[in-house]
């Protein structure tokens, strides 16, 4: 019963870190981030990250897109690496693929595609102080 108890608690300190590995990457693209004429607050959600819009240019799109989600399911991958998720095109009602990679220089790289990465498009956000911007969902 001893000998167990040990394998036990060597197991668990091994697979411990690895559980860890999700919160710790999903930490480091948490805030606002600029995405074209909109803003984005990116956080945690159930172990992936989300996206909702929380600013907009056009006032006219405010009324009916300010709080929405539109990113969801994006999860851990590798370091500084996500993959799997959905991002919603909010003028068009359009759902592509989503993958990101947070780039050293502290930008996401957003890869957005229908079907095969290959044949999508790199969209890059940079993160933005939403405090510096007025009409504010």
């Amino acid at each position: 019963m001893g000998r167990q108890w040990i394998v036990a608690i060597l197991v668990g300190a091994m697979v411990w870190p690895l559980l860890a590995i999700g919160t710790a990457n999903a930490s480091q693209v948490d805030g606002t981030w600029m995405i074209q004429d909109l803003i984005l607050n990116l956080f945690e959600c159930q172990n992936q990250i989300c996206g909702r819009i929380v600013w907009i240019k056009d006032p006219q799109r405010r009324r009916s897109q300010c709080s929405q989600t539109i990113v969801w399911g994006l999860a851990p991958s590798g370091p500084s690496e996500w993959s799997g998720g959905s991002i919603l095109d909010p003028d068009n009602e359009t759902t592509y693929h989503l993958a990101a990679t947070l780039e050293p220089g502290g930008e996401l790289d957003a890869r957005i595609y229908l079907g095969v990465p290959l044949l999508g498009q790199t969209k890059i956000l940079k993160r933005v102080d939403l405090n510096a911007y007025t009409g504010r969902c």
